[in-house]
């Protein structure tokens, strides 16, 4: 079989990136509408720890010390307080059967592959935010968008994303790249908290996991009850000039 090539298949694929928004799905979805518009600026930078961390808008993931799916079961109505799931797991929460648009602006010197859990989302736009005009692409959209679950960003460019909230549960939206996602680039979409709480029922092995583990069964992301959060880790911050 031939290569992937431009002119072979006039195409804008090859093997240096794939430009997966020029592929058409067979069944042709229309892509939702936006009821929520989240942006996320991706950067490295020095933080005031001194060390180097990834970032979407300045902020680093971190685990909580509880599990997010367990406080969205625990804490009744508070489940719908983002506050509840901690600073540094990012909680974004998402109203059922919500239409969300994700832009996602990579201002980093490494390309980054994007992964959602628990859906596929449309690709909408792709375009490079490069400060020089010789170097910008041109948006192009597309009336059938293709639908992923990842999706590489190049450094200094950006894509659009579109996706559903048709699927209740707590959703990691990360970097593919594993040390990456440990330097602290991910956040969580707690998608229709009230909905989790009245079709999940946690299984006896999912506690007695948690008890082996040391990880409390109950509570807000420290472990508390409502929103006493006292000692939550908010930082590190970037230093000044990096």
């Amino acid at each position: 079989a031939p290569l992937l090539n431009d002119t072979a298949t006039n195409s804008t694929v090859d093997w240096d990136f794939f430009q997966d928004i020029d592929l058409v799905p067979i069944d042709k979805i229309p892509a939702p509408g936006v009821n929520k518009w989240v942006p996320l600026e991706v950067r490295t930078a020095i933080f005031d720890d001194y060390r180097e961390h990834l970032a979407f808008n300045n902020r680093t993931y971190q685990t909580p010390v509880v599990p997010s799916l367990t406080t969205a079961l625990t804490t009744g109505y508070q489940a719908y307080y983002p506050d509840v799931y901690g600073f540094k797991s990012y909680p974004i929460i998402l109203d059922p059967l919500e239409d969300i648009e994700v832009a996602i602006f990579n201002k980093d010197v490494s390309s980054h592959p994007f992964h959602l859990h628990g859906h596929s989302f449309f690709i909408m736009v792709r375009g490079t935010v490069d400060q020089n005009p010789a170097n910008r692409l041109t948006p192009e959209k597309r009336t059938s968008p293709m639908r992923r679950d990842t999706i590489t960003i190049p450094p200094m460019a950006y894509a659009i994303v579109r996706f559903r909230a048709d699927n209740p549960g707590i959703w990691l939206f990360h970097c593919h790249m594993e040390f990456h996602m440990e330097q602290g680039l991910a956040l969580t979409f707690v998608e229709a908290p009230y909905r989790i709480i009245a079709n999940t029922t946690r299984p006896d092995q999912y506690k007695r996991n948690c008890d082996l583990m040391g990880i409390p069964n109950s509570g807000n992301a420290m472990g508390r009850t409502g929103l006493d959060m006292a000692g939550e880790p908010r930082g590190p911050f970037p230093l000044s000039g990096f």
